[in-house]
């Protein structure tokens, strides 16, 4: 009700005065400011390569993670901009075109991003655009990644540019020295940056729901704790350095600074929320008169100061284990069985209790046993990071003291790549790795090609959720299944003549799928685990007597069954998928 009003002066003036105030007296409040620390450029290009190269996350399709993820921070990184700007971006804000060099007579393209949806739109609307070229890597290319998912939503308007090779090799008018790249006229309004959502396919991305911030920002966290950061990844880490760096540069101005923050007035909000505590200047070099390393001033307000990979981001089972046997917990797990015998005794099995109040009293025990668990994990893993903050510096100078090297140890862990299995992120992640110094003139313009060809690639490819692993035991048996004939994956060589069959506690909507060879032939622990898996990704959206296609549409194309029951029956059947 109270969205978009904007309250008080005198009203918000009282508030903030109780709460620094009285409330802080009281409950012995630390109203002390956390140090905001900035992404500078080294630490971001560590950043975008991890993600390529070694983020073991699991997401619902690589457009999604690998591709829209990349995108946005690029664009963070290079407009300072607040996130839900960048997430409410279409194609109507995007201005692609080729321009001719007036000294090179060179052809040249260009995007030009306009971001209408600003905090100060509220007040009155003043859009601003940013200007981007090629960059020689194209992992760090906006224009590479807008274009990659242009292809990938079908968004440009000519016919016949189809191809990211056509697209980087077209040319300017001779008449007006550029030329404008338009989209389809439908495609004006539609997000660039678009959430997944489930359909009776699978996962898709979503045709029209723009990605939500609380999505991305789970994402951008999540980013940062694989990297070690001891404080939390955002995108207003990549915001105030850029208006640090802006700052700084002798070149430039405040009224730069403050259009590019998008900071009305001014620079007060600058100086009060944005600038780094950090003093960025060697006062000590000053002092003495003398010429200073001003990197060294900088590097002490860099998030990348305080990384250390061997931070402990999850808890290890042992410690699982013992979340679950504290006495909070046990109280609620007994409470919850005690009402899941007392069903179980009237109605046989808990689904027959749908609608009853015993269920939903059964049902919330669950989501209190769930949520109960999950803040003592969370209490205990920041427990064990404490401590780990507390020792590893010790033991890291005890081993130097005692001759100790940890180099080798460190080298390992480095060295240990990540499995790749998508070979397309595979491809992006080389090329995040290589020097783009080597790659000039026809060879720079082929890598951009190259590699919006492989990102469009990437958009329809996916990797499954990483779960809890199986047996050494059943992993030999699957080994030994795969060479079945009856069981070969879709992407054989030559053309199937029999249905798919399951090894036990396969899934064939995995089986038939485009996942990768690996994820295809998953084994589920039990018939339990495999029963949920195929009710919340694929059977929940289809009603009880609603048709379903077979998965298998090599040796059983154009077989539809009717409902679920003759589904299952279909499945078990046909095909050993037995729920």
């Amino acid at each position: 009700m109270w969205t978009q009003r904007r309250m008080d002066p005198a009203v918000m003036r009282q508030i903030f005065v109780f709460i620094e105030g009285p409330l802080t007296e009281e409950y012995g409040m630390d109203n002390e400011e956390i140090e905001k620390l900035l992404m500078e450029a080294d630490d971001f290009v560590e950043l975008i390569r991890y993600h390529w190269a070694s983020d073991i996350n699991g997401f619902p399709n690589e457009r999604q993670r690998r591709l829209q993820l990349a995108a946005i921070l690029l664009l963070a990184a290079f407009t300072g901009s607040r996130p839900q700007a960048l997430l409410d971006l279409t194609y109507g804000d995007l201005d692609l075109y080729i321009e001719k060099n007036t000294e090179t007579h060179a052809d040249m393209l260009r995007l030009g991003v306009k971001l209408t949806k600003t905090k100060s739109r509220q007040k009155r609307k003043r859009p601003k655009t940013y200007t981007f070229n090629l960059d020689d890597n194209p992992i760090f290319c906006v224009i590479t990644h807008v274009v990659s998912l242009a292809f990938d939503d079908s968004a440009f308007g000519p016919p016949d540019l189809k191809s990211p090779d056509i697209l980087f090799r077209l040319r300017a008018r001779r008449e007006k020295g550029c030329q404008p790249i338009p989209w389809r006229n439908n495609m004006l309004d539609v997000p660039v940056f678009r959430r997944a959502v489930a359909t009776k396919e699978g996962v898709k991305t979503s045709p029209d729901k723009a990605l939500t911030y609380n999505v991305y920002q789970a994402w951008v966290k999540r980013l940062g704790e694989a990297l070690g950061y001891l404080q939390t990844l955002t995108t207003y880490c990549l915001r105030r350095a850029l208006g640090n760096a802006i700052n700084d540069d002798p070149k430039s101005n405040a009224a730069v600074r403050n259009l590019a923050l998008d900071h009305v007035g001014s620079s007060t909000i600058f100086e009060r929320n944005y600038l780094s505590r950090m003093i960025r200047y060697s006062t000590q070099d000053a002092f003495w008169n003398r010429d200073g390393d001003p990197q060294a001033a900088k590097s002490a307000s860099r998030i990348g100061c305080l990384r250390d990979p061997n931070r402990p981001r999850k808890l290890t089972d042992e410690q699982s284990q013992q979340v679950r046997q504290l006495p909070s917990v046990r109280r609620l797990l007994e409470s919850r069985d005690r009402v899941r015998g007392l069903i179980l005794r009237e109605f046989g099995v808990l689904r027959m209790a749908v609608g009853e109040p015993i269920h939903a009293e059964y049902k919330k025990l669950e989501r209190m046993v769930n949520s109960t668990i999950r803040a003592e994990e969370r209490a205990l893993l920041k427990c064990s990071q404490r401590q780990y903050d507390e020792t590893a510096p010790v033991e890291a100078i005890q081993r130097q003291i005692r001759g100790i090297s940890a180099e080798a140890q460190e080298l390992a862990l480095e060295s240990d790549s990540t499995q790749i299995k998508i070979p397309e992120r595979r491809q992006i992640a080389e090329a995040a790795m290589s020097d783009p110094a080597v790659f000039t003139g026809l060879k720079a313009l082929s890598r951009h090609i190259k590699c919006s060809s492989t990102m469009i690639a990437l958009c329809q490819r996916r990797e499954r959720r990483s779960t809890r692993e199986i047996s050494s035991a059943t992993k030999t048996g699957l080994a030994a299944g795969v060479h079945d004939t009856h069981s070969l994956p879709p992407s054989s060589t030559f053309e199937r003549i029999f249905p798919l069959t399951c090894q036990k506690h396969q899934c064939l909507f995995c089986l038939c799928s485009d996942l990768p060879q690996e994820d295809r032939e998953k084994r589920y622990a039990g018939k339990h685990s495999l029963q949920r898996h195929a009710e919340r990704c694929r059977l929940r959206h289809f009603q009880e007597q609603e048709q379903i296609p077979c998965p298998d549409n090599v040796a059983c194309r154009g077989i539809v069954l009717e409902g679920k029951s003759h589904f299952k029956n279909h499945a078990a059947s046909v095909h050993h998928f037995i729920l």
